[in-house]
């Protein structure tokens, strides 16, 4: 029989991922509102929104005892990562943030997602499970559908460059602050 997450690292994850997935719906749905094209602004909000629905049902997996109050935090595992997240929301420029979402914000999340959906057990981490499960799909499409975007617009190289040197940027930032989530489950 598979053995699962424990009381405590189920707990701490549902935290880590309920942040993440609040703090770049904020994100996401700022860069949609400053989005200089449509097509962009539109691929965003989408996005943002997915991850707002799913923060939502995060939430409502968060342990209501009193035992793991101070384990489920919502908030990022190494102080350093909200400065990170918070100088990559500064990053300018409509398709380089899309890239940025799609290639580094949202990759990190889905990393995260299946790296927690290999260590759930069926029998005793079901709920979140199901949660892990939607919020990957909507992500796997939202990433197909922005790098389709993205495909369309990365057409000469000073764009390519800038897109690149955002994306680089961007994964300097985390890995710096430890990155956007932990990378392996801990008790």
């Amino acid at each position: 029989m598979e053995q699962g997450l424990t009381a405590v690292q189920g707990a701490r994850v549902v935290g880590e991922l309920h942040w993440a997935t609040g703090r770049l719906f904020e994100v996401f749905g700022q860069w949609a509102g400053e989005a200089d094209r449509p097509d962009i602004a539109v691929s965003m909000a989408t996005a943002s929104r997915h991850l707002g629905w799913h923060a939502g049902d995060l939430a409502e997996l968060l342990p209501d005892s009193v035992l793991l109050e101070g384990v489920a935090r919502t908030e990022p595992h190494e102080p350093e990562v909200a400065g990170a997240v918070d100088a990559i929301r500064a990053i300018p420029g409509s398709v380089e943030r899309l890239a940025v979402a799609h290639r580094v914000l949202l990759a990190r999340v889905a990393a995260r997602c299946v790296a927690v959906e290999r260590a759930v057990a069926t029998h005793s981490d079901a709920a979140l499970a199901r949660v892990l499960g939607f919020l990957l799909a909507d992500i796997r499409r939202d990433r197909d559908d922005g790098e389709a975007l993205l495909g369309r617009l990365l057409v000469d190289i000073p764009t390519v460059e800038a897109v690149n040197a955002r994306v680089l940027e961007a994964e300097s930032r985390l890995v710096a602050a430890g990155g956007l989530l932990p990378s392996r489950i801990v008790g």
